[in-house]
């Protein structure tokens, strides 16, 4: 997975809807935390697919 979304080799944009309670949320801890402080809510949610993926797939390695 990609760290650096400026370099993606084939980029595709997603686009999803969630709770305006959930940006509220995201936007708060971006502008309040020095480790989210980039303020980007796109890298913001990335980064979380990426984290959820990866622990979904460490999660799919004890199943039969």
């Amino acid at each position: 997975m990609s760290h650096n979304p400026r370099r993606f080799i084939r980029p595709v944009r997603l686009i999803v809807s969630v709770e305006a309670d959930t940006v509220a949320s995201i936007d708060r801890l971006m502008n309040h935390s020095r480790q989210h402080s980039h303020r980007n809510r796109a890298e913001f949610v990335r980064r979380a697919i990426e984290r959820e993926l990866a622990r979904c797939q460490s999660d799919d390695l004890h199943t039969p």
